[in-house]
């Protein structure tokens, strides 16, 4: 996280506070903006975020897209799960009408 506080630092001429509070204002937005059960993972992004120096810290970009691809399973398994209960609903109907013909 230091890194992205000195960056803010650096090109948006912040103090460290300042720049420190813009990154929760940042992270509390972005959760606000997602669904629930994808929000958690932003937490997990900021607090991997490691302040300890000398140890190895992943880019921003790497989180990025560690996050983003955390997205996108999730959506690919609702998409599944989606995909499930249509097929679910149309077997069902489909039985209805057919038990409605046989019976006629």
């Amino acid at each position: 996280m230091q890194e992205l506080i000195q960056q803010l630092q650096a090109k948006a001429g912040l103090t460290p506070e300042q720049a420190a509070q813009s990154i929760e204002v940042i992270k509390e937005y972005v959760k606000g903006k997602l669904p629930p059960f994808i929000a958690g993972t932003v937490d997990t992004w900021f607090a991997n975020m490691s302040d300890k120096p000398g140890e190895k810290k992943d880019g921003l970009m790497d989180k990025a897209n560690d996050f983003l691809d955390d997205v996108k399973d999730k959506a690919e398994d609702w998409k599944d799960k989606a995909e499930d209960w249509a097929e679910d609903a149309k077997d069902k109907i489909s039985d209805f009408f057919n038990k409605d013909k046989k019976q006629a």
